[in-house]
């Protein structure tokens, strides 16, 4: 009797372990995948930011050569 509770004890312990194993590995495994996501997220917001800065100075340059040609028809105008 005291041999089968042994074993089952054993037994019960080892697959505990196993198991507790098995979801430390998975644990560690998540965070660096999602870490790549963030990464792969933050990649692609600097992108955004980077054509949205260009957008930007494009109609900035725009809007002073609208200013220059506007003024000079202004002049001619008046």
């Amino acid at each position: 009797m005291k041999a089968i509770t042994l074993t089952v004890l054993v037994s019960f312990l080892v697959l505990s372990g196993l198991a507790v194993a098995a979801q430390s590995s998975e644990q560690k495994h998540d965070p660096s995948m999602e870490h790549m996501m963030k990464e792969g997220k933050a990649g692609q917001q600097s992108e955004h930011i980077m054509r949205m800065m260009k957008m930007m100075d494009q109609c900035s340059a725009m809007m002073e050569s609208a200013k220059e040609l506007g003024g000079t028809k202004g002049s001619q105008k008046q």
